[in-house]
Order: C-alpha cells, then sequence, then structure tokens
C-alpha cells in the first residue's frame, strides 16, 4: 500500500509520520519542547535520579490517558483518515497500539536526556542546543520530506 493513501488505523512504519499535516508535526515539537523545558525545571528542583522515573511516568500518563479515555468512543463505524488528513486533536487516539509504545519511548528519552544534561551542565546554552536538536529530530519528517 502506498503510505499516503493509508488511514490511521493502518500505520506500519515509522516513515509513514511523514505524510502527517505541518500542524500534526508541530503539535507533537511543541509538546516535545514543552517537556523538555519541564524537565530542565524540575532537574534543579528535585536533583534525585528516582524523580527522572517519576516523571516520566507522569508525562506517559499526561499524554496517554486522554488516548485511553478517547478509545472509548471507538466504534464499527469510526472513520479513520488518511495520513495526510489527520486532525491533531479530533484524531489522536485513532493510531495503530504500536504508535504510542513508540511516542512513549520517544517522550521517556527525551525526558532522560533532558534530566541527564541538566544534571551535568544546567547552562542556558545546553538548554538551548537540547532544544534545538530536539525541535529538528521531532520535525524531520516535514523537514525532510522538503528535500
Amino acid at each position: 500500500m502506498i503510505a499516503s493513501e493509508k488511514r490511521l488505523d493502518q500505520m506500519d512504519r515509522l516513515t509513514d509520520m511523514g505524510h502527517f499535516p505541518v500542524l500534526v508535526n508541530a503539535g507533537a515539537t511543541a509538546n516535545v519542547l514543552a517537556t523538555i523545558a519541564v524537565t530542565w525545571w524540575l532537574q534543579t528542583r528535585f536533583a534525585q535520579p528516582l524523580v527522572s522515573l517519576v516523571l516520566v511516568a507522569v508525562v506517559l500518563t499526561l499524554n496517554l490517558l486522554p488516548v485511553v479515555l478517547l478509545r472509548l468512543t471507538l466504534s464499527p463505524t469510526t472513520v479513520y483518515p488518511q495520513l495526510g488528513q489527520m486532525d491533531f486533536v479530533r484524531d489522536q487516539h485513532k493510531f495503530s497500539d504500536w504508535v504510542y509504545l513508540a511516542a512513549s519511548a520517544n517522550m521517556a528519552f527525551w525526558v532522560l536526556v533532558a534530566w541527564a544534561l541538566s544534571a551535568q551542565r544546567h547552562t542556558t546554552g545546553t538548554l538551548a542546543a537540547l532544544l534545538v536538536v530536539a525541535a529538528l529530530a521531532t520535525f524531520s519528517p516535514v523537514l525532510l520530506r522538503k528535500l
């Protein structure tokens, strides 16, 4: 099947994310950047390493709870839009199951990287560099399709 013709529940490759609308990628990028900023701020106040794991659990809960609740509304008549027609808010619960695992791993990665960097080198320059790298990495599906 051609990736651009796939529906959200038909995603079977990470590269399928390259077909999301720009606003969907922008929303995901904003979520990652906000999470990194909060992590950076929290690390200075609660420097114990165990807190980073609690933070991962909280972030994943906050990201997945709406999905779990919205999935309760799915029915046999639910419409699954093509990847390019996805709406960031309306369709966030309609992905294939594995996508949530990948997204959760991604968020855990950014929380732990931000925590570790903040603990080692808590400077504005380090935070700025991390935010730039995270923005480029998270927004890369849009950037790469422009090439």
